[in-house]
């Protein structure tokens, strides 16, 4: 089984990456690689890199049978494109991990769609992780209309 962690360009996440590396020492089975951006955490359990080119980040992407990433709707966009299931964990403010809570916000708006497990809890990732790999591979996030959120997505971040 192969899984993919992404926390994004823009900040670290060490919370997610600590988490992820606990998985992958409970599951040495899994070949796990992990985007963890720029931070001094590293990770003794999976491999990593701090940023992916763009076309690394697709061929793990493809490669993978599930992605974990923070909630970011690039991940979001991908996922649907490449029909993966995903899970994610929010960032969150009070933490540090970001300067607002806007994850969180989008976490609620997408719970409950196919193909997508959104955690709010380092605790709930290998659960979700392990419903996410039990889940039909051919799964995409059910946007209701997929195409259309998929290009208003993309407008919104090329405008």
């Amino acid at each position: 089984m192969k899984v993919f962690m992404t926390v994004g360009s823009m900040l670290p996440f060490d919370r997610l990456v600590r988490a992820m590396d606990s998985w992958a020492k409970a599951h040495p089975e899994a070949q796990v690689f992990a985007q963890i951006g720029e931070t001094r955490l590293r990770p003794m359990n999976m491999d990593y890199a701090p940023m992916i080119s763009p076309a690394e980040y697709r061929r793990h992407f493809i490669d993978s049978d599930v992605v974990v990433s923070h909630v970011g709707m690039g991940t979001v966009i991908s996922a649907s494109e490449f029909c993966k299931p995903l899970v994610m964990l929010p960032r969150r403010a009070e933490l540090k991990e970001h300067t607002n809570n806007h994850q969180f916000e989008t976490a609620k708006w997408l719970e409950g769609r196919s193909g997508l497990d959104i955690v709010y809890s380092e605790r709930e990732l290998a659960g979700a992780i392990a419903n996410s790999l039990g889940a039909d591979l051919g799964s995409t996030i059910d946007t209701g209309t997929r195409g259309k959120l998929i290009d208003t997505l993309r407008q919104f971040i090329l405008n």
